[in-house]
């Protein structure tokens, strides 16, 4: 079964570009809705109804949805945190909604952060993160290894009194590999999840780590990540939490020739760093 990495046509580009800006107006959209009182529950829920009225047939993961201080991953945070809870939505709280669908197989993974009220420290914490967008790819343009850039953005936000909570992530990933997977008759679910994506990702990290294969999928700090760039699409996610409060983004890097670009200029979050201004 063939799972697409690298060498991705114009129009296979523009099919990941189209899908992300969909993604991200899902997003935005129920973000703008959200009202005292809703459950990141109720939120997730409608989320997946969205994203398959879009087209969705299956998801690399479920949408995730975190209010207040679950946005900031506090103590010892796992896999199971991220399902959404039944806690409610109050005033000043930050808020993240993740999603990952695939449409037909092409796989985006999208991230959107704001906060339920003004809050000066989420100001803070979004403008902080917007240094990334410009550091990460010209790092990767320089010949800097992942495993580097990995612990350079962890070091450069524990100096500015954030916790590095992507590391919190599964894998532990700065960011990760968009793929696209073969269309099938009817996907193939694990508890909710895209089976056919889910299980390349763990078989060939598995095999990556062990040292059995070149490539894995996961961008992070561990020895597997100590390589240049490797071509293709991948998903970058940093994720800073501090006293109750957390933020994210997460969107598509290119890498062709060991060269980065962003696949879009226009993201929300880039929006959202122009409103806000200098600090």
């Amino acid at each position: 079964m063939l799972i697409k990495t690298r060498r991705f046509s114009a129009r296979q580009l523009q099919r990941f570009r189209d899908l992300q800006h969909l993604s991200f107006d899902i997003l935005e959209d129920t973000a703008s809705r959200l009202r005292a009182g809703d459950t990141e529950k109720a939120i997730a829920h409608t989320l997946v109804k969205r994203y398959r009225k879009a087209g969705a047939d299956s998801f690399f993961h479920l949408p995730v949805v975190l209010f207040g201080e679950r946005t900031a991953l506090p103590g010892d945070w796992s896999l199971g945190h991220f399902f959404p809870k039944n806690r409610a939505l109050v005033e000043g709280d930050s808020v993240i909604l993740d999603a990952a669908p695939l449409f037909s197989g092409y796989m985006v993974d999208t991230s959107y952060s704001t906060c339920f009220g003004d809050r000066a420290d989420h100001n803070a914490m979004m403008r902080h993160l917007a240094q990334y967008r410009d550091s990460v790819p010209a790092a990767l343009n320089r010949g800097e290894h992942f495993q580097a850039i990995a612990d350079n953005v962890a070091s450069t936000m524990r100096a500015a009194g954030y916790e590095p909570v992507h590391t919190k992530h599964p894998g532990e990933v700065l960011g990760h590999r968009a793929i696209k997977t073969p269309r099938l008759p009817i996907p193939l679910r694990m508890q909710g999840f895209d089976a056919v994506s889910l299980s390349w990702f763990k078989l060939k990290d598995s095999l990556a780590t062990k040292g059995i294969g070149r490539r894995s999928p996961l961008w992070n700090s561990s020895k597997a990540s100590d390589h240049g760039a490797h071509d293709g699409l991948w998903l970058v996610e940093p994720h800073a939490g501090a006293d109750g409060v957390g933020a994210k983004w997460e969107e598509i890097l290119v890498v062709e020739n060991g060269q980065a670009r962003w696949l879009d200029d226009d993201p929300p979050h880039v929006r959202q760093w122009q409103a806000l201004g200098p600090a």
